[in-house]
């Protein structure tokens, strides 16, 4: 297995990952620390992260869901710091000022806390002008999700890409949004924003194929959504909204065979004809349908 880029661990850092400063036991000085946070069920990432950075991982209970956290603490926090900060986006301006006063004398601790608050929400500047492909593979890894959004009535996936973050965590996705285009949105009253791209396959081919080689967490998501891609359009949307679904319950990533099995129950559908519409059928859900949207719903397995 090849070496963990250090782009992919920054990238990843700045969407599941956190930097803060913890007490030392005698209360005078602050110790450094950074944490890597995965659901227990996908913590492969965060076992070749401790590999590459060291660390410790233990198992934590969040809403009721198990995660595996990732925790360096001083020197070794420190060091990943140094080998990873150059390469960070949303978290660059905080890491840096975490390691000037690491270890540091403090004066008053009410004080450095306050300080530390208001530093965690500056931003970093510059920022660069297009994402580097191992940065973006471990941002979306953490922070990026891919979804059905609707299958249309002539059973067509409308498939789209994602990205949440904190108001003030927005670095991200701008440059996101700037490379690859899509929309910008606020989220519960503005606390939240969120990056999205429709993914039509020409769009598709665009983002994920810039990444998808280096991704692990989402590696299997990304191939199965290209692979749909290069039929150059989305129509057996019932099976490829069960098949994503079935890959993001997956544990670990499938082997890459796992993946063209999967990709090889998709069918490559003809494009319903234009015809008259006379006639009107009953559709599923109980609504009438012309000839076109009948067509689509034959071919889907509805009815015969």
């Amino acid at each position: 297995m090849s070496r963990l880029s250090e782009k992919y661990i920054a990238g990843f850092l700045d969407a599941d990952g956190t930097i803060s400063m913890g007490l030392q036991k005698d209360c005078r000085r602050f110790q450094l620390m950074v944490q890597f946070s995965q659901k227990a069920t996908s913590d492969e990432v965060l076992k070749r992260i401790r590999d590459e950075m060291g660390g410790a991982i233990r198992q934590n209970i969040i809403n009721g869901k198990s995660y595996s956290i990732l925790s360096l603490c001083g020197v070794t926090a420190k060091k990943c710091l140094n080998r990873i900060s150059k390469y960070l986006v949303i978290k660059s301006h905080y890491a840096n000022m975490c390691m000037e006063v690491a270890n540091k004398p403090l004066f008053d601790k009410k004080e450095a806390r306050a300080y530390l608050r208001k530093e965690r929400q500056k931003r970093s500047e510059p920022l660069p002008n297009f994402p580097s492909r191992k940065w973006l593979a471990g941002y979306f890894d953490g922070d990026g999700c891919l979804s059905v959004t609707k299958i249309t009535g002539l059973g067509k996936a409308n498939l789209i890409a994602h990205i949440a973050c904190s108001h003030f965590d927005t670095e991200g996705i701008e440059i996101i949004h700037k490379a690859f285009g899509g929309a910008i949105h606020d989220m519960r009253n503005g606390s939240c924003r969120q990056w999205a791209l429709f993914l039509n396959p020409s769009k598709a081919k665009k983002f994920l194929g810039y990444f998808a080689k280096h991704s692990i967490v989402k590696r299997d998501q990304n191939y199965f959504v290209l692979g749909c891609a290069e039929m150059g359009h989305y129509r057996d949307g019932k099976n490829i909204k069960s098949a994503l679904k079935h890959l993001k319950a997956q544990e670990q990533r499938l082997s890459d065979s796992g993946v063209a099995s999967l990709l090889g129950q998709i069918r490559d559908l003809e494009e319903p004809k234009r015809t008259d519409y006379k006639d009107f059928y009953r559709s599923p859900n109980g609504k009438l349908a012309g000839k076109l949207v009948a067509q689509a719903i034959v071919q889907q397995g509805f009815i015969s």
